[in-house]
């Protein structure tokens, strides 16, 4: 099995030294990485890298704000790097007037990142399954509903909305293509996986027999990122010994 990594897990290195951070990773038995940003790397800088430490790209996330202020040098910075996977990383979906703008602008993005190339994909939250106190409504049913964006399911957080996370890839499968494997306790503290609420060992097996690529992400930086990289990494490990 290869896994991958979101940089977030890492992001209290990798802002300062990717090189050391990739070598860490490297080490760990991740192939792949996810960005979270770029930081004040160049294209060549993180192509070089990639290169030395033969991962692959997985994505990038991005907030709409960023896609709509920088789209062009955005998606060829992407571009670049050979990533095709443009990720938003989540939206303000707390009250209907928030959500309803968020979506439309969505919608609006969609056609424009697709042309470029690219696939666009959505990153689910708890929130986004919310249903509103005044309108009955759930962002997620309007968002899926009336936009047909890929979904990057959270199954952290799905499962903290109540949701089967397995239930939910199979219920969305052929918009779901990227999974973030994550973990935490019922009180939306993060943990390694495997020592919190959430089912990972069923999410990472059904991710794996659905071919999808595994993308690790980590957010307690307890005592640091590439301690949880590498101990989420170990867990893996268990469920897929590496083959001799």
């Amino acid at each position: 099995m290869e896994y991958a990594l979101q940089l977030y897990t890492v992001k209290d290195f990798v802002e300062f030294d990717m090189d050391y951070t990739f070598s860490r990773l490297q080490e760990f038995g991740y192939t792949g990485v996810e960005f979270g940003s770029f930081y004040s790397y160049t294209p060549e800088e993180i192509n070089a890298l990639l290169e030395k430490y033969n991962f692959k790209v997985l994505g990038a996330h991005v907030s709409i704000k960023q896609l709509e202020d920088e789209f062009e040098s955005y998606l060829a910075f992407n571009r670049a790097i050979g990533n095709k996977n443009i990720v938003i990383s989540g939206a303000e979906t707390y009250d209907y007037e928030h959500m309803r703008d968020a979506i439309d602008r969505l919608k609006a993005l969609k056609p424009r990142v697709e042309a470029e190339g690219f696939d666009f994909h959505y990153h689910t939250h708890d929130l986004d399954h919310k249903r509103n106190k005044k309108t009955g409504i759930v962002p997620f049913d309007v968002l899926v509903n009336e936009c047909d964006i890929n979904l990057e399911l959270d199954t952290y957080w799905e499962y903290m909305a109540g949701i089967d996370p397995v239930e939910q890839m199979k219920r969305f499968k052929d918009r779901v293509k990227l999974i973030h494997v994550k973990d935490g306790d019922e009180n939306r503290n993060p943990k390694y996986l495997g020592l919190g609420c959430a089912p990972v060992e069923a999410i990472v097996r059904y991710t794996v027999a659905s071919g999808l690529p595994v993308i690790v992400e980590s957010e307690g930086f307890t005592p640091d990122g590439i301690t949880e990289a590498k101990r989420c990494a170990k867990y893996l490990k268990k469920l897929y010994p590496p083959q001799e």
